[in-house]
């Protein structure tokens, strides 16, 4: 996985016509409203401690490592079924419509799992290769970067009133990060990870 980021796979150098996509979810996200104490002439906003729930929903994203765009969808619940419309989402993307090969970078969770989900990919795109991530490890999916910004920026601190404000807020930043996407600046190598795994025994 980590030498795909670095344009190879089996030894080989990517072509410009591969394609990686780094996909999870971000799950259980809240709708909630917080007690607000409107401002004054000489104090601020003091939000409360006490709030409403007003229902969840996830978000189930991937991200394009080549360009930076990300593919998202808001869903009631964390499904396979859910999880594949959104690849057959992606792979209606231009780039991917033109690819000669597409990984799937995923982690082992149960709307992915590499019991189920690798097959899957196999029996609906002939191009198409699913990477699992070891147990452990989303550290190392890109995705998990967007979603860092994502709950920084856009999440952190506020208050929605609805499930349907939450879906407003994930999709509006997604289609802002959109509008001028960057690939990750990612620098962690194959290298550097052969090297903490030899160096663990000496840490434990």
């Amino acid at each position: 996985m980590l030498d795909l980021y670095n344009g190879l796979w089996n030894g080989e150098e990517l072509t410009e016509y591969d394609v990686v996509i780094c996909a999870d979810e971000k799950t259980g996200l809240q709708a909630r409203s917080r007690r607000r104490t409107p401002p004054g002439p000489h104090t601020v906003t003091h939000v409360e401690h006490q709030y409403e729930r007003h229902g969840t929903c996830s978000y189930q994203a991937a991200l394009i490592v080549g360009t930076g765009e990300i593919v998202g969808q808001c869903v009631d619940r964390n499904t396979r079924a859910n999880f594949e419309t959104l690849v057959e989402t992606v792979m209606t993307h231009p780039i991917c419509r033109a690819a000669d090969r597409v990984f799937w970078i995923t982690d082992n969770g149960g709307a992915h799992h590499p019991n189920t989900f690798t097959w899957w990919l196999k029996q609906q795109y002939r191009n198409v290769e699913g990477v699992h991530l070891p147990t452990g490890a989303s550290w190392l999916n890109q995705i998990e970067l967007y979603f860092s910004v994502l709950s920084r920026k856009a999440l952190a601190g506020e208050s929605f009133a609805s499930v349907s404000t939450l879906r407003d807020r994930l999709m509006g930043f997604e289609d802002r990060w959109n509008r001028a996407p960057t690939p990750i600046d990612w620098s962690y190598t194959s290298e550097q990870l052969a090297q903490l795994m030899e160096d663990l025994p000496a840490i434990a």
